[in-house]
C-alpha cells in the first residue's frame, strides 16, 4: 500500500466528527461485549426462550409391565446427527426424519422382543456431534443450513425430545446419558475454550426441558468427558470418541484398545463395555472380554470421509438388548432409509 494513500486515510479519520468516533468507539466495545462468555449466555437463554414460547411439554402416562420372562433391557445410541451438516443428501429436515424413523423401528423391535422377554427399561445414549457447529474447521459455515443456536435449541432439541418421549410411552423406565463431542466445540481444539463449554451441552439442557419433568425419565449429563452407566448389573462407559487417536488411517482399532487400556485404570467407575461415535464407522470388538460398540451415524455424502478416507457408508444407529445374566443378547444395527 502507498505512502501517501495511507496518509490520506489517516487524516481523514482525525477529520471525523466527534459523533462519527463516539459510534465507533461504541460499536468496538458492543462487539467486545457480544463476543463475551455473559452475552453467549444471554443470546443462548434468549434463543431458549424463544424456542419454548408456545411448547408445553406432554404428560407421558407410564406404561404397564411387559411380558414375563427373562428381564431385559434396551440400549440406544445415538450419535453424530450433525444436525445443520448440509449436503447432497443430506441436511437438518432429513436428520429429523431418520431420528424418528430410529425410534419407531427401536420400538417395533422391543414390542418384538416381549414376546419372550420382559423389557421394562431402555437406555438412551446420546453420544455427541449432535449438531454439526459453524466454526469448527475453516469453510463449515458454507455447509451448513442453520446457524449453530438455532442447531442446538431448537432443530435437534425437538427431534430428541421427540425420541425420548416416544420411548418412555411404551416403557416403563428411560434413563437419558448424555456426553459432549468435537462438533459441540464454539471453535477449533485451538481456540482456548473451556472444556464445559459445548454447544451439545446446550441441545441436552434443552431437550431435557423440552421433555419435560416426566416420572419415569432420568438424565445424565456429567460434567466429564465420559459417563458411565450400569445396565442390569453391566457397566457402560460411554465417550464420543474424539479422544481416540488414529483415525487418519481408517478406523483406528490399535487406538481404541489403547484407550480402552487406560481408561480401565484411570477412570475411577468400574466399566465392562464401551460406547462411541465419532468415526462413523459401525463396528465392535473385543478387548480381553470387554466388547467396544462404535456406532454409526444419521447422515450420508460425507464428501470428506470419501476424499481423505476413501470411505462410504448407509446411514445407521446401533441398539441393543442386554440380560442381568447373560449380558449382550442382541446387537443390532438400525439401518435408516436413504
Amino acid at each position: 500500500m502507498k505512502k501517501k494513500q495511507i496518509e490520506m486515510w489517516a487524516k481523514q479519520f482525525q477529520d471525523e466528527p466527534p459523533a462519527v468516533r463516539e459510534l465507533r468507539t461504541e460499536n468496538k466495545r458492543l462487539r467486545s461485549k457480544l463476543t463475551s462468555a455473559g452475552a453467549q449466555a444471554e443470546l443462548i437463554v434468549a434463543a431458549v426462550n424463544e424456542a419454548l414460547a408456545d411448547y408445553k411439554p406432554p404428560v407421558v402416562r407410564v406404561p404397564k409391565a411387559g411380558a414375563k420372562g427373562q428381564v431385559e433391557a434396551a440400549v440406544l445410541h445415538v450419535s453424530d446427527t450433525q444436525f445443520g451438516k448440509i449436503t447432497k443428501t443430506y441436511d437438518s429436515e432429513i436428520a429429523a426424519a431418520r431420528v424418528k424413523e430410529y425410534g419407531e423401528r427401536v420400538l417395533s423391535c422391543i414390542r418384538a422382543h416381549r414376546h419372550y422377554a420382559a423389557v421394562n427399561e431402555a437406555h438412551i445414549y446420546l453420544g455427541g456431534d449432535m449438531i454439526e457447529g459453524e466454526s469448527i474447521f475453516p469453510g463449515q459455515s458454507h455447509l451448513i443450513d442453520q446457524p449453530v443456536i438455532d442447531q442446538a435449541v431448537s432443530t435437534c432439541p425437538r427431534a430428541l425430545a421427540e425420541l425420548v418421549l416416544m420411548i418412555a410411552s411404551s416403557v416403563r423406565k428411560v434413563r437419558v446419558v448424555c456426553v459432549a463431542g468435537n462438533h459441540g466445540r464454539p471453535g477449533s481444539k485451538h481456540a482456548g475454550f473451556h472444556p464445559k463449554t459445548n454447544w451439545d451441552r446446550v441441545c441436552y439442557e434443552v431437550t431435557r426441558m423440552m421433555v419435560g419433568p416426566q416420572k419415569n425419565v432420568e438424565w445424565l449429563i456429567p460434567d466429564d468427558f465420559y459417563a458411565v452407566n450400569d445396565v442390569l448389573g453391566h457397566g457402560h462407559l460411554i465417550v464420543h470418541g474424539h479422544q481416540i487417536r488414529g483415525g487418519f488411517a481408517g478406523f483406528p482399532f490399535y487406538g481404541v484398545g489403547k484407550k480402552a487400556s487406560g481408561w480401565i485404570d484411570s477412570i475411577p467407575e468400574e466399566w465392562h463395555h464401551l460406547y462411541f461415535g465419532h468415526f462413523h464407522t459401525y463396528t465392535q470388538g473385543t478387548l480381553n472380554g470387554r466388547w467396544y460398540f462404535c456406532n454409526g451415524t444419521t447422515e450420508s455424502d460425507n464428501d470428506y470421509a470419501r476424499e481423505e478416507l476413501a470411505a462410504s457408508g448407509g446411514p445407521g444407529e446401533r441398539r441393543h438388548f442386554w440380560s442381568r445374566d447373560h449380558g449382550l443378547v442382541v446387537d443390532r444395527p438400525i439401518y435408516l432409509t436413504e
